[in-house]
């Protein structure tokens, strides 16, 4: 990937180079012992791109004319030459020390602007003083006018930006471009964080402010980051001295699959795009992009017209449910807003919102209804209220967004908590569905990693997804995920707590609507229990319970007219295990002919099927009187 480099207009600093070139070629022709080489002309100066280096570098001047002497070495005869009358090979540190007035052991440590910035390399044999110094091979390429980005920067960039075209706030941008100031010292520049639900239109800021303070940009989706500590410096290394050369700023494209480790180190112009809420250190240096909720209401609004009148009890959780683009939203309103009915534009819209990458969650196509669970009277009630307030909770984010907390906190999460088979997934569906939302199932299994990272990094994907969708989260069999920290006696132990912390985190910024289920709500972690907005216990069901459960258990096309479900109702079990023998039953009927009625002996003999499957024993059954 070919980049610009600084331009050469800078070349006028060629003097004031030239004129530093003349006093070391003086120095080491002392050193050697012979007449000091004629004057070096301005214009024939070979390093005048030095001095802009330095200045956004903020280096000493120690550590320029140590930068002078390895670069002047490669590049002006004169000097290699005078190198060579005192010894053989490329300049080494201790003739580096004896000609830059002040070059000290701190200047030329790993940490230090030289080596950090990768300008400067030495080598690692002999002793410290004796070993050799050098410029960077890419370093030497842009002196001479040629400007290639590093390899692994380039393939983790994106070839090519969003359209120069892309609407841009005003002030957001001009924020941008005062702070990417090209002439700020780059090692003390801390990344900015443009806070933007719509990732696209945050790199669409970042690349016109960036474009207006001078710079190039650079985008690169922060997914292809490296995993590892190391090769994570390294590459944000590589960054700091090609930001210097070609004149660029980073836009890191943040998304569900970011970290926060990955985030942190990072010097120079470097903008974090997408993010809603900044990293731990991070939240001093964010320009937010705020009101996306209204800024989507209007779209909705332009976007329907005169056909708004019909969905207006609806425009508003449009904006607030799914994050969608304007032209996504245009082609939504185009093609539903006119004709269909509400149910069909709200379709559409949480269609089109749906994320693409489903791969840590199990996407579940809500079918059952309310009506269809059976709990008692005060579980109902809790369950409608959890329905209620997913339904305004975007105007509660509206009024209290702006509070101490800064609308953290404000999201919906509910606790499920009961026995197997008790109807807590199928109460989560239930909501779901009356909500017309889609519901997703976390899976586990594909979360949890043994590698550094990877767990945090399917957390906040998982999140995102949800947030971006509109989604209903469920997390079935809670514990395993939300368990109780404990003491950290070594690595894994602080690993593990450290996950919990971490999703703990993401806990309070979600503003959707999260349920989590558990057999065994006291193994969740005591910090979770504070952020459960609602917890609903579902009890063994009663014999009132379930007799209801029995008679809902049958699709209308099967005759279940003989069935006596008030005396299979006397039978202590769950309505996952009634479900169970349900199907059993119909399985049963089936097999003697499509079309046969259940009857009573196809229901029993499910039902000794099932407690044998679990270990219960059959005289439950056979010692009740079915005549």
């Amino acid at each position: 990937m070919s980049v610009s480099a600084i331009p050469l207009s800078i070349r006028r600093d060629g003097a004031q180079v030239a004129a530093a070139l003349d006093s070391l070629h003086e120095r080491l022709a002392e050193l050697a012992g012979c007449k000091a080489p004629e004057p070096v002309a301005a214009e024939q100066c070979p390093v005048p791109l030095l001095l802009e280096l330095g200045r956004r570098l903020a280096l000493s001047d120690p550590e320029r004319q140590c930068l002078l002497l390895a670069a002047a070495a490669e590049l002006c005869g004169t000097t290699a030459g005078l190198v060579a009358r005192i010894g053989a090979g490329p300049p080494s540190i201790g003739l580096a020390m004896r000609l830059c007035d002040g070059l000290d052991w701190q200047a030329l440590r790993p940490d230090g602007a030289l080596r950090r910035a990768r300008l400067l390399a030495i080598g690692h044999e002999g002793r410290f003083t004796e070993r050799p110094i050098w410029v960077e091979e890419p370093v030497l390429h842009f002196l001479n006018g040629v400007a290639q980005l590093a390899p692994a920067l380039a393939a983790r960039s994106l070839a090519a930006g969003p359209a120069k075209d892309a609407p841009t706030d005003e002030a957001t941008v001009a924020s941008i471009a005062a702070w990417a100031d090209p002439g700020a010292s780059r090692l003390a520049m801390p990344p900015l964080l443009l806070a933007c639900e719509d990732v696209e239109e945050a790199i669409g800021h970042a690349v016109e402010g960036l474009r207006r303070a001078g710079l190039g940009a650079l985008i690169m989706p922060a997914a292809r980051l490296p995993q590892s500590t190391e090769e994570l410096d390294a590459l944000q290394n590589l960054w700091l001295r090609d930001s210097l050369l070609h004149g660029l700023g980073l836009v890191l494209a943040c998304d569900g699959a970011t970290t926060p480790t990955q985030l942190m180190g990072w010097t120079g112009p470097v903008i974090l795009a997408g993010l809603d809420t900044p990293p731990p250190l991070l939240g001093e240096h964010c320009i937010a992009v705020r009101h996306e909720r209204g800024k989507r209401r209007a779209a909705w609004a332009c976007a329907l017209g005169e056909a708004g009148a019909r969905h207006s009890g609806r425009v508003e959780e449009l904006a607030a449910r799914f994050r969608l683009s304007t032209p996504a939203i245009a082609a939504i309103a185009a093609a539903h807003g006119v004709a269909d009915e509400p149910e069909r534009l709200w379709a559409a819209a949480r269609d089109a919102a749906r994320p693409r990458d489903m791969t840590l969650v199990e996407r579940i196509e809500p079918v059952v209804t309310l009506d269809r669970v059976v709990l008692p009277d005060d579980a109902r009630r809790t369950l409608e209220t959890i329905v209620a307030a997913a339904r305004v909770h975007h105007r509660i984010l509206d009024q209290w967004s702006g509070s101490a907390a800064g609308g953290r906190g404000l999201g919906i999460a509910a606790l499920f908590s009961g026995e197997s088979g008790t109807g807590k997934t199928m109460a989560a569906e239930a909501v779901a569905h009356t909500l017309g939302l889609d519901l997703y199932r976390v899976e586990v299994s594909a979360i949890v990693s043994k590698y550094i990272g990877e767990t945090e990094k399917n957390l906040r994907r998982i999140f995102a997804a949800a947030e971006a969708g509109g989604a209903v989260l469920l997390f079935d069999e809670a514990d395993t995920l939300f368990g109780k920290r404990g003491e950290a006696h070594d690595a894994v132990d602080r690993y593990a707590n450290m996950e919990v912390g971490y999703l703990l985190q993401l806990m309070e910024s979600f503003s959707g609507l999260a349920i989590l289920t558990t057999n065994l709500r006291d193994a969740l972690d005591e910090a979770f229990t504070r952020r459960l907005r609602f917890i609903l216990q579902f009890p063994m069901p009663g014999i009132e319970e379930r007799q209801r459960i029995w008679e809902g258990a049958f699709p209308p096309g099967l005759d279940a007219s003989a069935l006596d479900c008030a005396r299979l109702a006397r039978l202590p079990i769950s309505g996952g295990i009634i479900r169970n023998i349900a199907l059993g039953a119909a399985f049963r009927a089936a097999a003697q002919g499509l079309g046969a009625p259940l009857t009573m002996a196809h229901a029993l003999d499910a039902a000794r099927a099932e407690y044998d499957k679990l270990g219960r024993p059959v005289a439950e059954i056979d010692a009740r009187d079915w005549s």
